[in-house]
């Protein structure tokens, strides 16, 4: 699409792609035209970007993103004064050029070692998919009733959200989400495990975050959870300092036996993620940590090695993850429901582990070196 649009193509392309209401379309095409001649002549006499092949539909786009922005809240008379102010149309053609010829002419992409039609992550993005068009229809965002679905949900966001960075080339950024999946799909574990012991006192602790940021409109309750905070860090041996942790892990403690439980400590490490059976990922969440904190394996990492370290310690914690959706989804659903899901889940989660195990082996070469 390299032609000039007429301005009947114009507004035609306008009405298909559900553009607001717009009051004149005169001079959002007089702005595509003087936009789009505009980058015609940059190539022709710029030697940089050669001969351009304009996208129409990108470069309208880019001028309705602008336009709508620019007058968002504005009254018909207040967008007719900035639709007749020259220079703001002038600013208008040179930002959107310049957005056009950057970000979609010449946007820097990272060298990629996968993409979203692999199996490795296609296959895991469709279960996750369909779990997740499962748990929207039940009720969400009321911590007393609904913190396990809350917390599922969230979870296959951030998994999403990993891969998406995986098949951008972003493997290391990935991991640190893989990070913040692990604490989720510890906490799920335990929540799933204990039910109302765990709940009730991590909504406890929820609150007590919130004093903890004077985040309170009630300040009179927010004083009497403050000593209540006190009294119960002072009666196990709690120092000020510790507040904070208290605050964050304390809910463990109302799990049976934990202080049983040798060298268990509040913190994720010696508490949650041991207390959740995956003591064994401590190590990868360390380098996790490491690059959450810009060390050198931030800047000089292995692009594959890290890649591979993410989508085998996704898929694993996917694994547990589904463990607890399928424990949940089954005391909500009919017997017709659950046949379902278990012949889908039948197809689907043996090519997951499949692919795991021969992402694994090519792995266990990379980390020999061949």
């Amino acid at each position: 699409m390299n032609n000039l649009l007429k301005k009947e193509e114009f507004q035609i392309i306008i009405s298909k792609i559900s553009a607001p209401h717009l009051s004149e379309v005169d001079f959002l095409y007089e702005i595509y035209e003087q936009t789009f001649t505009g980058i015609q002549e940059i190539g022709k006499n710029t030697q940089l970007f050669g001969n351009i092949t304009i996208n129409s539909i990108d470069l309208i786009y880019y001028l309705l993103g602008e336009f709508i922005y620019s007058t968002r809240g504005f009254d018909e008379a207040a967008v007719k004064r900035f639709e007749e102010n020259e220079s703001i149309s002038e600013m208008m053609c040179n930002v959107i050029a310049d957005k056009y010829l950057s970000l979609s002419l010449y946007n820097h992409h990272e060298d990629k070692l996968t993409n979203r039609y692999l199996p490795p992550i296609s296959s895991i993005e469709l279960y996750i998919n369909l779990m997740s068009n499962i748990v929207t229809r039940y009720k969400r965002n009321d911590p007393k009733n609904t913190l396990i679905i809350d917390l599922l949900t969230k979870s296959l966001s951030i998994a999403r959200c990993t891969l998406s960075l995986l098949c951008d080339g972003y493997e290391t950024e990935a991991l640190t989400m893989w990070r913040t999946l692990h604490e989720c799909e510890c906490i799920l574990i335990l929540l799933e495990k204990y039910q109302d012991v765990a709940i009730n006192a991590y909504l406890k602790h929820m609150e007590y975050g919130l004093v903890y940021k004077d985040a309170f409109t009630d300040k009179e309750k927010q004083a009497v959870l403050f000593n209540q905070i006190k009294e119960e860090m002072n009666a196990i041996g709690l120092k000020s300092k510790d507040m904070k942790k208290f605050i964050e892990y304390g809910w463990m403690l109302s799990i049976p036996d934990v202080k049983d439980i040798k060298d268990f400590k509040l913190n994720f490490r010696d508490g949650l993620e041991t207390l959740a059976g995956l003591h064994q990922y401590s190590q990868i969440y360390m380098t996790s940590s490491e690059i959450l904190h810009s060390t050198p394996l931030l800047i000089y990492s292995n692009k594959k090695y890290f890649y591979y370290l993410t989508i085998l310690n996704l898929y694993e914690s996917f694994f547990r993850i589904e463990e607890v959706f399928r424990n949940l989804f089954f005391l909500r659903v009919g017997d017709d429901g659950k046949q379902k899901y278990l012949e889908m889940r039948k197809m689907y989660y043996a090519q997951l582990i499949n692919i795991h195990t021969r992402e694994m082996a090519v792995f266990k070469k990379i980390k020999q070196g061949k």
